[in-house]
């Protein structure tokens, strides 16, 4: 395993980190013994950032992620997350303590690495799906920032980040603000947006190179939905989202429109000579800035797979330039 600066925190970190989302499962079900043992292979195999939330399974993935760890006793870096709902954001600061007390009893930890945001950032709330929350929500007076800073104070966070998805525009100001540490970046072979350019024509959102706004600010980079639910892997319909579609993260990135989008890049199999996965994996940690990509898992083997593309190097040259090509094309 290869590790990377986390931003300026002075924090070191696997590229490959440990997320613990409820639609991958694991860390939501009931199965300890599974949990445990998976948790214990990925330290095992060098992983030392985990992520989760208190919004994962309502809370189930932090208690299962905090009972594994505290019979392992390994040295990490862990990240949860707070997600405010309409009734809590008359008073943000005090919800938001609140909240990452109660994530710290169920994660059986007396603080935490890095906090989050996660909900969406838009102005005047206003974003078509979703929990949102303004600018002003989070550097105003009484908001989410003094919350985390207070947290900081007692010893109970280390770093502040936010999740980048939602408007652009508010996110690029969050991101220059200059008073956050990480973002939890949306990224991979089917919306590249945030690190690499795309026409006005665009089918999904336009993130407009967001990460190198926030790299910028020496903020650190968490890539997220590098699989897109799945959309890119050997078994798309693993997860039922081709019956069933999940929740929409990011504008334009539906299933339905990725599992398309995925099926124009079945030449990548062949010509790098790898699976789908470790392709996406290994193009996410080709930006520059990047400090660790998220993955979840349901098993030991999808770890194994992801974690054999650190340090496996870039795509090839042919490849990035055909894939620019279909980006610049919306993929027709």
């Amino acid at each position: 395993m290869k590790y990377r600066n986390l931003g300026k925190t002075g924090l070191r970190v696997s590229e490959v980190g440990f997320g613990t989302g409820g639609i991958s499962e694991l860390m939501v079900t009931e199965d300890h013994e599974e949990q445990l043992r998976v948790v214990k292979g990925a330290l095992d195999l060098g992983i030392n950032f985990f992520d989760t939330a208190m919004g994962y399974g309502n809370g189930k993935s932090e208690a299962n992620l905090g009972r594994a760890l505290k019979s392992l006793d390994p040295e990490v870096t862990l990240a949860t997350k707070i997600r405010l709902s309409p009734d809590e954001i008359s008073d943000p600061k005090r919800a938001v303590v609140a909240s990452v007390e109660r994530s710290l009893e169920r994660l059986q930890r007396n603080s935490v690495d890095v906090i989050q945001i996660h909900n969406y950032i838009a102005p005047k709330r206003r974003w078509p799906f979703g929990l949102v929350l303004d600018e002003a929500d989070i550097l105003g007076p009484g908001g989410v920032l003094e919350g985390f800073k207070e947290l900081r104070n007692f010893g109970k966070v280390r770093f502040f980040g936010f999740t980048g998805v939602g408007d652009p525009h508010s996110l690029g100001r969050l991101a220059e603000s200059g008073e956050f540490h990480t973002m939890q970046s949306y990224f991979n072979l089917l919306n590249p947006s945030a690190g690499h350019p795309v026409p006005e024509s665009f089918s999904a959102l336009n993130y407009e190179l967001l990460m190198d706004r926030a790299v910028a600010e020496g903020m650190g980079i968490l890539v997220i939905r590098v699989l897109a639910l799945g959309a890119l892997t050997d078994n798309p319909g693993l997860l039922g989202f081709l019956d069933k579609a999940p929740p929409v993260l990011s504008i334009g990135s539906e299933f339905d429109k990725d599992f398309e989008r995925a099926g124009k890049l079945r030449w990548l199999v062949e010509e790098e000579g790898q699976t789908i996965v470790q392709s996406a994996i290994c193009f996410a940690l080709m930006k520059e800035g990047v400090s660790t990509v998220l993955v979840g898992f349901s098993n030991f083997g999808q770890l194994e797979e992801a974690v054999s593309c650190s340090g496996a190097g870039g795509l090839m040259a042919n490849s990035l330039e055909k894939l620019r090509h279909l980006w610049a094309n919306d993929f027709s």
